[in-house]
């Protein structure tokens, strides 16, 4: 392939895992009572977030019911409309808990399309590399699952989604689990069923190594760190409110920090997914803006190689430990499990989801002693 056929690839990735995930642009129309296929606007993805009631709903609760797909996974296969991408063309890194969840994909022509940019932050892009940077993508959230007709189904909701750029997703991020029989694989089919009666996508998971359920730990930066009350309440300090979500399964954990906004940003209504609004502000030569909805951060990496990331939405953090992108090392702050934090990114984290017995086992673990199941 020519360096132009790599780069139009390249800027197609995301396109093309949407019309996959659709199904060909078909999932809409699955999704109706008359089909057997209704929801809830509360099932929808994004409807929490855009309600702002995402750490009300979704508590943190250390005796979650243990889920079936807790591990850390690889996606080899991902199929629907005809088409399909496997992780030849992606690298991904799905975490999941027993509630909290991190899934992080990166298309491998990245490593092309910007292999030999020298670039340290978003300002030393070019509009050119700002708009191959957006064509990767990292969501967080919590995994709900329940049973119908006697089959696992899972439904998320996202609290930072890479491609949400304020319109939700008309479905919900729903679909059945199958496992195999060590639960080594499994195999997530589409809620809804097309025309068919098929499921419009699926998407196959293989346990990584030492993606095994335990040791776990789930985070996410506290609603104190996020809102004050309505006296201490500013604009300034309204816009400097930042989310984020830490998972961790066995060897591997993925980090995932918001959004900022300095106010600034122009508005473009008519872009319905992050990549849409990058192009739009870049062909208005608006790369503030552009900078902004980048300005999401996050990464995947391993317990045994001393926390160091090997795969991370800026770049330039790969090779770096989470002590350096993260001012420091993940420090316990409390005497007991049900009441401590998590000091990480100078803020406060709640404590989501710990197969630890003690404070004194994830002290431990967090000083950088291996788990012995690792």
């Amino acid at each position: 392939m020519t360096n132009e056929d790599i780069e139009e690839t390249h800027l197609a990735w995301t396109k093309k895992q949407g019309y996959v995930l659709t199904g060909g642009g078909k999932a809409e129309g699955f999704y109706t009572a008359e089909r057997g296929f209704p929801f809830l606007e509360t099932d929808l993805p994004h409807y929490h977030l855009l309600k702002g009631d995402t750490h009300s709903v979704f508590k943190p609760v250390l005796k979650s019911p243990k889920l079936l797909v807790v591990g850390a996974w690889n996606r080899p296969l991902f199929s629907g409309g005809w088409k399909y991408s496997s992780d030849k063309e992606e690298r991904v890194y799905n975490v999941q808990t027993n509630n909290l969840f991190i899934d992080f994909r990166v298309p491998r022509s990245r490593e092309k399309v910007l292999g030999e940019s020298t670039a340290t932050s978003l300002d030393e892009l070019s509009p050119r590399e700002l708009q191959f940077y957006a064509r990767q993508h990292i969501f967080a959230g919590f995994t709900v699952v329940d049973h119908e007709k006697e089959r696992p189904v899972a439904t998320r909701h996202h609290f930072i989604d890479w491609n949400f750029v304020g319109i939700s997703r008309s479905r919900p991020n729903k679909w059945w689990i199958e496992v195999n029989d060590d639960i080594s694989s499994w195999k997530e089919s589409a809620y809804a069923t097309d025309d068919n009666g098929q499921h419009y996508y699926f998407e196959q998971w293989d346990r990584l190594q030492n993606g095994m359920p335990e040791p776990r730990l789930a985070l996410r930066v506290s609603p104190s760190e996020k809102r004050k009350s309505s006296t201490e309440q500013t604009e300034e300090s309204s816009r400097k409110q930042q989310d984020g979500v830490f998972v961790l399964v066995g060897d591997h954990f993925n980090y995932v920090m918001d959004r900022t906004f300095s106010g600034n940003e122009n508005s473009y209504n008519e872009a319905t997914s992050l990549v849409d609004l990058v192009d739009d502000a870049i062909a208005n030569g608006d790369l503030a803006t552009a900078r902004s909805y980048l300005s999401i951060e996050g990464g995947h990496g391993t317990v045994s190689n001393g926390w160091k990331l090997d795969c991370a939405i800026p770049p330039w953090n790969e090779g770096k430990d989470i002590a350096c992108v993260g001012n420091g090392h993940l420090e316990v702050v409390g005497a007991d499990l049900a009441s401590c934090s998590i000091v990480f990114k100078g803020l406060n984290w709640d404590l989501y989801d710990c197969s630890f017995e003690n404070i004194d086992q994830l002290k431990q673990f967090l000083n950088g002693n291996k788990s012995p199941n690792i």
